[in-house]
């Protein structure tokens, strides 16, 4: 959904990803030749001669990372498996890997390169626990290596990893069970690094640690640069930080309002978002020059087919800056999942439909296709010109950046209403004769839930 395609150049409109320039910075030798490739922008390189092929999946990019591992391998080319869907349901890509890294890998990752380079390379690698909350050690990424003209937010920094919360349908919990952070002077020694004058934290939840929060805020202000980043609603009501973040450059952040029903926040584990507070808490957020993307989910149990309008009109009456919906999902992990799993209410294990744009699940008060049709009627309402225009602020600093953010998602809703793959809301079977991953391995999940 975040690409906007400029005749044969793919940008995508999210961050540069941190993952494959991380790995091949945290091995330091000459010997080895790196060629880092972003499938969501870049062609694979299929022929590639390789010596080792390493791929980090997500669960919606799943089936395609087995579809390329199957491929080198038989080409006698040995494959690693790692990223979140193998950590998620590490004996599926077990079966496509000659090695999986299961969990976080500064410290695999170089165990895994020089056992593979002395001939002895072992079938799974497990990060082991770390003894404090403190990431350390981490170098700054090979920023060398990436196509960084293919994407609208090419400088991206990690200082946290990890979120304290538990929602029910987000894997964070599953993949980091702490809140880690970095040292402070690390996270200002990579900013430091980056080129212009603009970057974005994706930390999942950036402020958690409020004290870390005030110190790297604090040090990031003589850098006088602007960014971005995630939190939760409730920093709103936190003015002495909300003060110190805009102080210290912020002028965007992602927020996950999820749903205007008190009762879905609730049963999502998500109730201290507090509907009635929303708008005063944008008007705090405008007030300190911030820029709003607001996150909202459809298919939630309390949902009827009068959620879209609804959720449409508040969006509006908000204005919020950038909204964006996605449908519940249940990925593997979550306790989403082993909830939906045991209600027999999962509709697809087909991995490719696990994006956000696909129903996938069995809606508790509207059909599949109900919940679909107005999950694209919410998207096309919301981003009409008119709509747009009225929840755009003028002047602030950043009012053509969220100008351009709601023409680029007036160009996914184009794609949403004509491109086959979103033509229906999932896919049960299996293309062709040989089922897919999911569904293999769906026996397994439903006898012992993940």
């Amino acid at each position: 959904m975040h690409k906007l395609h400029i005749g044969s150049h793919v940008r995508s409109m999210r961050e540069t990803p941190l993952t494959l320039s991380t790995l091949a910075a945290l091995v330091q030798d000459p010997d080895i030749e790196w060629k880092l490739v972003d499938g969501s922008i870049e062609e694979i390189p299929l022929e590639e001669n390789a010596d080792l092929v390493g791929i980090s999946a997500i669960t919606g990019t799943a089936n395609s990372a087995y579809r390329i591992a199957d491929h080198y391998r038989s080409r006698n080319i040995p494959v690693v498996l790692g990223g979140i869907h193998v950590t998620l349901i590490p004996s599926e890509a077990a079966r496509h890997a000659d090695a999986i890294v299961v969990g976080m890998a500064e410290q695999t990752w170089p165990r895994l390169i020089c056992d593979f380079k002395a001939g002895r390379m072992k079938k799974t690698y497990v990060e082991p626990p770390l003894e404090t909350d403190i990431l350390e050690n981490i170098p700054i990424p090979r920023w060398d290596l990436m196509r960084r003209n293919g994407y609208m937010m090419p400088n991206v920094v990690q200082a946290t990893r990890g979120c304290k919360r538990t929602c029910d349908f987000c894997t964070v919990p599953a993949i980091w069970p702490k809140y880690y952070k970095r040292p402070v002077s690390d996270v200002i020694n990579d900013i430091k690094s980056l080129p212009g004058n603009r970057f974005v934290f994706n930390d999942v939840s950036l402020v958690d640690d409020r004290e870390y929060a005030k110190e790297l805020f604090t040090a990031l202000k003589p850098l006088k640069k602007k960014w971005g980043g995630l939190t939760t609603i409730e920093i709103a009501g936190d003015h002495e930080l909300l003060s110190l973040m805009e102080e210290s450059g912020c002028i965007y952040l992602l927020i996950g309002f999820e749903s205007i029903n008190c009762e879905n926040l609730r049963q999502i584990y998500k109730g201290f978002n507090h509907v009635g507070n929303y708008s005063v808490a944008m008007e705090t957020l405008h007030s300190h020059n911030i820029s709003v993307q607001g996150c909202f989910v459809f298919g939630l149990d309390q949902d009827d087919r009068s959620v879209f309008a609804s959720t449409v009109q508040h969006i509006n009456e908000l204005k919020i800056d950038i909204p964006r919906y996605s449908l519940y999902t249940p990925y593997p992990g979550t306790m989403l999942f082993k909830r939906l799993l045991g209600e027999d209410r999962i509709l697809s294990f087909n991995w490719d439909d696990y994006d956000t744009m696909h129903v996938v699940i069995k809606p508790a008060q509207m059909t599949p296709f109900e919940l679909y049709d107005g999950f694209k009627w919410a998207y096309k309402e919301t981003f009409r010109l008119k709509n747009a225009v009225r929840r755009l602020r003028l002047p602030v600093e950043n009012s053509v950046i969220n100008m351009l953010g709601n023409l680029a998602y007036r160009t996914f809703v184009r794609r949403l209403y004509n491109e086959k793959r979103f033509s229906t809301p999932y896919s049960i079977e299996a293309p062709g004769e040989a089922p897919l991953p999911g569904q293999v391995i769906y026996k397994e999940l439903k006898a012992c839930p993940v």
